[in-house]
């Protein structure tokens, strides 16, 4: 069986559980693992379930009742198997000793094919290869192709999808096809051209795995500063806000900043290092490092890069006030909650074009 990717990060989102301060309850129930997949008609075994008491120590869970938050896609029986029903996500909720855990489990069709970005931001003269996941149960390879109507914002390549931007413009729909034997899957993205002329209106986007309920366009800024002690640090700021507060966030910091368009690694940082320690990870950074965030209704999940990943800057064009940069990123980010757990790293990726601002302020 497959396993299918956009399920990391609303997984993320609903289960999500922060390290208490002392002195605060911190029972919990964790499932484990925190998301599957499967394909119609499958069926896979319960999940396994830790509970913690009040004191933080493991103990017997008890009795567990299991529940399908939308018994259409999946269900799951009085034992936890869960079955799949349909196409879709479905969170598995385990209730014992008066909480609750959740997991995430995503249902395939025989066929199914997910753009895995598909918001995509570019400059003039930018290309980007757009990023696809095709799940399917028959032997054989599927065939993929990419469509988009006549436009003079973009083309995109039939047979590797790789788009090439033209002029400034957009949205533009395009579509990603996949076939295999009797079966016809397409999933829709679209590419928007940017063109500055100050150091304001950058944007960003970003998904895990491409799941749309974690798929996000928000402004965007870079920003060039002498780091406490040393030289010039590089930051790229995506943030979504509701009310002037920032409710969720991207963040990629270079040790060095760079002074042409390249490739350059995100590396990995330690939970007490971005947490604070020493050296400051904001205004001195031990090591380029990304990071991401989000704020729900029960509390704020935050989560670190690991070892591999990297940010492409494309272009650096002079704009007013500054510059205007466009690329891309791509990291996993380990969840602080979860940090020793391999299944707890969000794949993160997305694409800019965001004004680049050079200070002379000195971060402190």
């Amino acid at each position: 069986m497959k396993r299918v990717g956009r399920s990391v990060a609303l997984a993320a989102v609903v289960a999500a559980c922060t390290a208490d301060p002392p002195g605060i309850d911190r029972s919990r129930l964790l499932l484990f693992p925190l998301l599957d997949s499967l394909f119609v008609g499958d069926r896979i075994p319960a999940r396994q379930v830790t509970y913690f008491d009040q004191n933080g120590a493991m103990q017997n869970p008890g009795p567990v009742v299991w529940v399908s938050s939308d018994t259409t896609v999946a269900t799951v029986d009085s034992n936890g198997r869960v079955t799949g029903l349909k196409p879709g996500l479905s969170l598995v909720l385990a209730r014992a000793q008066g909480i609750q855990g959740s997991a995430l489990v995503a249902v395939s069709g025989p066929l199914q094919v997910t753009l895995l970005l598909d918001t995509i931001l570019l400059m003039p003269g930018d290309t980007f290869t757009v990023p696809t996941q095709v799940n399917h149960v028959a032997p054989g390879p599927p065939a993929v192709w990419f469509t988009t109507a006549a436009n003079a914002v973009m083309d995109i390549d039939s047979a590797t999808g790789r788009d090439s931007a033209k002029a400034p413009g957009g949205p533009v729909p395009f579509v990603v096809h996949a076939a295999l034997g009797a079966d016809t899957v397409a999933d829709t993205g679209t590419v928007e051209v940017l063109q500055l002329t100050d150091t304001i209106g950058g944007r960003a986007s970003f998904s895990m795995f491409g799941t749309v309920n974690r798929a996000r366009k928000v402004p965007a800024r870079a920003l060039n500063f002498p780091r406490r002690g040393d030289t010039l640090t590089f930051r790229l700021r995506a943030a979504a806000t509701q009310q002037g507060t920032t409710v969720e966030l991207v963040a990629i910091t270079l040790k060095t900043a760079p002074l042409a368009p390249g490739t350059f690694a995100v590396d990995s940082i330690g939970e007490a290092e971005a947490s604070g320690g020493a050296p400051d990870p904001f205004c001195r950074p031990p090591r380029s490092w990304g990071m991401w965030s989000v704020v729900t209704s029960q509390s704020t999940l935050q989560a670190v890069s690991r070892q591999g990943g990297s940010i492409t800057i494309t272009q650096m064009v002079p704009v007013t006030n500054g510059l205007a940069i466009s690329g891309r990123f791509a990291f996993l980010a380990q969840r602080f909650d979860l940090y020793d757990d391999p299944l707890a790293k969000l794949p993160i990726r997305g694409t800019f074009v965001a004004p680049l601002i050079t200070t002379t302020t000195r971060c402190e």
